[in-house]
């Protein structure tokens, strides 16, 4: 009786233990190919990754409406278009040897279309200059550091843009290239002479330096590759010319 038992245990046992052996094969079945299916796509989505990198600036531009450029009447949006345009003459020394001279700036309210900025080497060309870089700004194109000199004044002046629309070609700017910088008052032409990276609380780059007079475009830098980051390329610029503009200054 226990030897009956005892086989029909045993036989229950390998029943169940094929049944197990069963199911485990018919999921390793399914399960393999799919597996293989994912590791296959992954190959192929890192694949893509660059050349689409490559094209994402100009789908940004035809699909995202918020990249294009804003009508001229409504360049300001922080402020109603009824404000008096603040502009005053000022008193320009480039040369300690000569005397300074005097030339009319336009000061821009937070907000407002500042300039355009063109560097033909990489293909930047007429990208809007906005006074201030807050988030919203950065979205409508580069945006002037309320830290830097005034587009025109002695001393340095800082731009920055976001690396996967405005700035997305500035890591291929070279020694040389040449870049300006205009607005209704001054056109500022740089030579670019250097780059850094450094960390976002590094003010090396974006300080001015008594009486020399330089431009730092900055971006966000992950060794290359697209997005947010503490750290941030520059490109640094010493100035070539700067050629003022007539501007009619309102009467007291």
């Amino acid at each position: 009786m226990s030897e009956r038992k005892s086989a029909k245990t045993e036989h229950a046992h390998h029943h169940k233990h094929s049944k197990s052996n069963k199911v485990l094969r018919t999921v390793s079945f399914v399960l393999t190919p799919f597996l293989l299916l994912l590791f296959v796509f992954g190959l192929f989505s890192l694949a893509l990754l660059k050349p689409y990198n490559n094209i994402k600036p100009y789908l940004d531009t035809v699909f995202n409406p918020e990249n294009t450029l804003p009508d001229e009447g409504q360049i300001s949006i922080y402020h109603s278009d009824d404000l008096e345009l603040n502009v005053r003459e000022i008193e320009i020394q480039e040369d300690e040897t000569k005397d300074p001279e005097k030339h009319t700036i336009i000061y821009p309210y937070y907000g407002d279309r500042y300039g355009t900025l063109n560097i033909e080497s990489v293909g930047m060309k007429d990208i809007p200059v906005y006074c201030g870089t807050t988030l919203d700004i950065l979205e409508l194109g580069a945006g002037w550091d309320y830290s830097s000199v005034f587009i025109g004044k002695v001393g340095r002046v800082v731009l920055w843009g976001h690396n996967h629309t405005w700035f997305y070609m500035l890591p291929q700017v070279q020694n040389g290239d040449i870049v300006t910088l205009e607005t209704d008052y001054v056109k500022m032409t740089y030579i670019v002479k250097d780059r850094a990276v450094f960390h976002e609380t590094d003010r090396t780059y974006t300080h001015t330096t008594p009486g020399e007079d330089h431009l730092t475009l900055g971006t966000c830098w992950n060794n290359g590759m697209l997005g947010m980051s503490v750290y941030r390329l520059g490109i640094l610029c010493d100035l070539v010319s700067r050629e003022w503009k007539e501007v009619e200054v309102p009467q007291e």
